[in-house]
Parts: C-alpha cells; structure tokens; sequence
C-alpha cells in the first residue's frame, strides 16, 4: 500500500482542506492518507477552536484514513521543530510522501531552498544576522535565503514557511520521502472544480467567533458544518485560558517564569508586568514587537502554562486518535517496522511519553463552556469510521 501524508491542523475543517486531501490521494496514487494533526492547541499559540476528537472525526470524514497527534510538546515550537517532528513521524510510518499547499507551488523551488539551507556556511550566514538584535530567527532565515537565492522561494508567505521547513527538515534526514505541493490560489478557489466557496480558516473562525454561523456554513463541507451545530461545547480563543496564564504569571517569579523553554532574553518580566492587564489583548499588544510576534509570544504562554521546562527532554510517538479500514490495514502492514512508540491506549503509555499531552486536555477542559473532561485521553479510544 502507497501512503501519502500530509500535516494538518482542521482549526477548523473547510472546503479547501477538502479539495487538500482529494488531490493528495490523487496526485500521489496514494492507497492511503496519513494525517499528522495538532491536537488541543495549535501552532498560533491558541486552543483549538474544536477539541481534538471532533477534528479527527472531520479528517476522517474529510478523506483521511490515518489521523494522528503531533504532540503538543512540538507544536507549541516555531516551525521547524514543528515541521521536522511531524516529518520524522511520517518518515516513520513509512509514507512515500509529503502533500502541502503553497503559495509557490513549485516543488523544485522548495527542494532547491532546502538544500542550499543545509549546508554549513548557510547557518553561519544566519549566524552573522542574528549578531543584529532586533532580528528573530524567522527574519534573519529570510534573508539569508533571500541572498542565496533570491525571489525564488518566498518564505514570508506562511504556507511557503511551513513547506520549506518540511522539505529542510526531509532533507536534513537524508529524504525519505518526496516532496509534492499544491499550489493555493485564491486559497484554492480558481483551481477546484466548481468552484465551491473557499477562504481560509481564519476567516471561518472569525464568523463562528462573532454568531455568523450561517455564513460559514457556505465554506464548509456539511459534515464538517453539522458537527459544529451539534456541538454543545463553546468555540474555544486564547481569551479563554487568559485567567490560567495570569494568575501563573501573578503567583510565580520571574526566576521560575525564566526556566521555561521559549523564555529567553530577559522577556519573563515583560510577561510578568503584562499580567496586571485584565483583558488578554492589552496583554499581548503590551508584548508583542517586530522581534517577537504575536504567534511567538502565545506559543511562549502556553509553554509556561503546560510547564515546558528548558532541561525536560521529550520524545516523539506515534500516538493514534482515528482511522478508517483502510487506515487499520495500512497500519497492521508497518506497525511491526516502526521505530516511534505507537499508543493507541494512553493507560498503557509511558509517562514520560504522554504527559504534555495529557496535561495540554485537562487545561483545554477548564476552558468555560468546553465538553472535554480532564481525563479524556484515557477515556477516548481512537475513532474508528468505515
């Protein structure tokens, strides 16, 4: 069996992704598509809009056959960790290749990047710029790339970013799988076949968040749409776990605040200085500069929220949250191959595998108005959907 992977986050699942996932089993000839997806909270920094089941329930529903979770401990990071533990996961589960959407949509502009990246005198060159304080890696990566190769890849557009950074990432592991992308334009819309009405999830998430619920409805698939209007729980936004994170903030030093992984360069006292704020935008703006963005800063939240400590080592696993028969057939072929710890049962985990992410859905269940309980990883089983 031929297997296709692609790294989602369904925040939440639309039109676009839809077509996503047909094209990747199309173009690819795939028997099967393996989901890698974040699962309480997102690379923004942000609880998922929807938990993590009802997501899986979406890709499955959507075209996935395999849905597994990035651990939260990878996807509270900047890209490329994000990008490289999703790529070794894949890599691990034996897909051929890799499906991402891109502005370029050129995959030999993102083999061409990757490569040019990997080499030495390129991180002296990003090295040498961040000698410039007021750079962020992200800032200083850019342009270096930029001088190597100049406007051939555009790595400030954000799924350019990401699929750069899965293709360094597939690089640095010697490629162990191919690199297809899908050009996005007009966030799909000119290249699907009837041209359903597509925009990005942002924009669906601002409609759901302000009550506009039927004009979302157009831009999503009615599965994806009827799961939302049966949902009893809230929609979930950084404001809800605001109190969580001030009153850590207000009770704890900054020395303590200063162990955290992301904290760095002094920026626990303007963490702890911001916290007098009641209302979580006065926070963020009171922190948010050119150097540090606002998905930086809220990934830093969250790491400090979930205790991610600089000296904590984790590591990957291959933890199952739904498939389908295919999916079940595919994973019965390379299960006795893998190499990551495969969970499919949390009780029956190491502690040390699971506890971010255990920790992550007992904080995404005190969010006001959220129907998951503390101990749903133990009391969910994987989705399963013929």
């Amino acid at each position: 069996m031929r297997a296709t992977g692609i790294v989602v986050e369904y925040n939440p699942f639309h039109n676009g992704h839809l077509y996503h996932l047909n094209e990747a089993r199309k173009q690819t000839n795939a028997d099967c598509i393996i989901a890698i997806m974040s699962g309480s909270f997102v690379q923004r920094g942000e609880p998922a809009i929807l938990d993590k089941w009802m997501r899986t329930k979406m890709a499955l529903l959507g075209g996935a056959d395999l849905v597994f979770e990035l651990p939260v401990r990878f996807v509270m990071q900047q890209a490329d960790i994000f990008a490289t533990e999703a790529v070794r996961m894949l890599a691990d589960l034996k897909a051929e290749t890799i499906f991402f959407g891109s502005e370029d949509g050129s995959k030999e502009a993102f083999i061409e990047a990757a490569k040019l990246a990997n080499q030495d005198d390129f991180e002296l060159l990003i090295k040498e710029k961040l000698e410039n304080k007021t750079l962020s890696y992200g800032a200083a990566l850019t342009e270096a790339l930029h001088e190597k190769i100049g406007d051939r890849l555009d790595i400030t557009l954000p799924n350019n970013i990401l699929g750069f950074h899965y293709t360094l990432a597939n690089e640095k592991m010697n490629a162990p799988l191919q690199i297809e992308t899908l050009k996005r334009t007009t966030q799909y819309a000119e290249t699907i076949p009837k041209k359903p009405a597509v925009t990005s999830a942002t924009a669906i998430r601002k409609m759901l968040l302000q009550g506009h619920i039927t004009q979302a409805k157009k831009y999503m698939p009615s599965f994806a749409y009827k799961e939302i209007i049966n949902s009893s729980a809230n929609l979930m936004t950084f404001a809800e776990i605001y109190p969580f994170l001030r009153y850590r903030l207000l009770t704890d030093s900054p020395g303590t605040i200063s162990k955290i992984n992301s904290v760095t360069e002094g920026i626990e006292n303007r963490f702890v200085k911001a916290a007098r704020h009641e209302e979580v935008e006065d926070f963020l703006n009171e922190i948010v500069t050119k150097r540090y963005s606002r998905a930086r800063v809220q990934r830093t939240a969250m790491q400090i929220l979930l205790h991610f400590e600089k000296q904590d080592a984790v590591s990957p696993y291959l933890r199952l949250l739904g498939m389908n028969q295919t999916g079940q057939a595919y994973l019965s072929k390379v299960k006795k191959d893998l190499e990551l710890p495969l969970v499919t049962t949390i009780s029956k985990a190491k502690e040390e595998l699971i506890a971010y992410d255990v920790r992550a859905t007992k904080l995404y269940s005190l969010m006001e108005g959220s129907r998951v309980q503390p101990d749903s990883d133990y009391l969910k089983r994987p989705l399963i959907y013929w």
